[in-house]
């Protein structure tokens, strides 16, 4: 299989983020420690042939740049991201299409939350919107790597395609006449489609969708953060018949 790679390096902090990354197919180029190692995560490295290091702890605090890191960081050369084709064509309780997150946080919180929904993978535009990057693995708790991810060219086109392999997309559209409860009720095979933190989902995309759908509010609340309004509906939708 190929996969499309980012250019620059990636910094993983923290002992469970690192013994998913240990745990997924994505290279490793180097783990420090402080102190004696985990058990667990040496062996997990053993079996990788991945080098760890023990370093002072100033050494380590150093390396991970100021980040949080529970004496373990872990270097990659880059990330790669899965093909459309891996993601379209996977098994899975739902599909997950995000029209332009562009905070890091939202993107690890929701990658976290979608990794728990069991969705066969996610799909995001390569421009106008966040990436891996450390903070996001750090945000999803490592779950970045227990997810296929696939970063396209033209998310309208990828739309397309997920239609074709048989997924119905869903547009999280604040204001829809039915609620994603309603809709998740007997849906097979479901692509959520999220939009921006500020400006929702594209036209050309919003077009693209089978169905639009709410998230039920009280009177009073606007709206949620995104990251939240997609755990809820992804649950929804997956879950659709435990809804009311």
């Amino acid at each position: 299989m190929t996969h499309r790679r980012t250019t620059d390096e990636l910094l993983v902090t923290g002992l469970n983020p690192v013994r998913e990354l240990l745990a997924s197919a994505q290279p490793v180029e180097r783990i420090w420690v402080r102190g004696a190692a985990d058990r667990q995560l040496t062996a997990a490295a053993g079996a990788r042939r991945v080098p760890v290091e023990s370093v002072s702890p100033d050494v380590l605090a150093r390396i991970a740049g100021g980040a949080v890191h529970q004496g373990v960081v872990a270097r990659l050369p880059e990330y790669r991201y899965a093909e459309l084709a891996a993601v379209s064509g996977a098994s899975g309780s739902a599909v997950l299409v995000l029209d332009g997150i562009q905070d890091p946080q939202n993107l690890g919180a929701i990658l976290r939350t979608a990794r728990a929904a069991g969705v066969a993978g996610v799909v995001v535009p390569k421009d106008r919107a966040a990436g891996v990057t450390t903070a996001v693995a750090s945000a999803s708790a490592g779950h970045v790597f227990g997810v296929r991810l696939a970063r396209v060219t033209n998310l309208g086109r990828a739309c397309a395609a997920l239609k074709e392999a048989g997924w119905w997309l869903v547009g999280l559209v604040a204001g829809a006449d039915r609620s994603v409860f309603e809709v998740g009720k007997g849906l097979e095979r479901p692509a959520l489609v999220v939009g921006s933190e500020g400006s929702g989902l594209r036209p050309l995309v919003r077009e693209g969708c089978d169905f639009e759908a709410a998230i039920p509010m009280a009177a009073g609340v606007e709206s949620l953060n995104v990251s939240v309004a997609t755990g809820i509906a992804l649950y929804a939708l997956t879950r659709g018949e435990q809804g009311s």
